[in-house]
């Protein structure tokens, strides 16, 4: 069970290492034109800081063996997991959007019929934070 918990954590810690990487360095986000600099200044140092904090997560899984270690990097990664969703509940006080006019467009899934979309990255926090919680009761038992 710690082998397979482990793994997601590894997993969810990589994807917000670099996942990020690869939606936000280019020109949606770092780049972008319509944004000012100092917004781009703010999303590249957030990307690099949450893969720091993301390696440093596979290093004590990976690199320690001290008890609570499995579940302390499960907790770092609620970190990010939990930030993002106080973040989307607060929107309307910083008039943010999980979108851009010209960012990334939203997963569409037919579902009897009806197409419905939904936002990359709250699809991708939703089921990042799944395998990780997954891996949490995988570590109590």
């Amino acid at each position: 069970m710690e082998l397979t918990a482990k793994t997601l954590i590894s997993l969810v810690a990589l994807m917000t290492a670099f996942g990020p990487m690869k939606a936000d360095f280019n020109r949606t986000h770092a780049t972008n034109p319509l944004w000012t600099p100092h917004a781009r200044f703010h999303v590249v140092w957030q990307v690099l800081c949450q893969a720091g904090v993301a390696m440093f997560i596979v290093y004590i899984l990976w690199g320690t063996d001290f008890p609570g270690h499995v579940i302390l990097a499960a907790m770092m990664n609620f970190n990010w997991i939990v930030t993002f969703f106080l973040t989307l509940a607060n929107m309307k006080r910083f008039e943010g959007s999980l979108k851009d006019v010209n960012g990334i467009p939203p997963f569409r899934f037919n579902i009897g019929g009806t197409v419905r979309l939904v936002d990359t990255n709250l699809f991708g926090a939703t089921i990042l934070a799944t395998l990780n919680m997954i891996a949490v009761i995988l570590v109590l038992q």
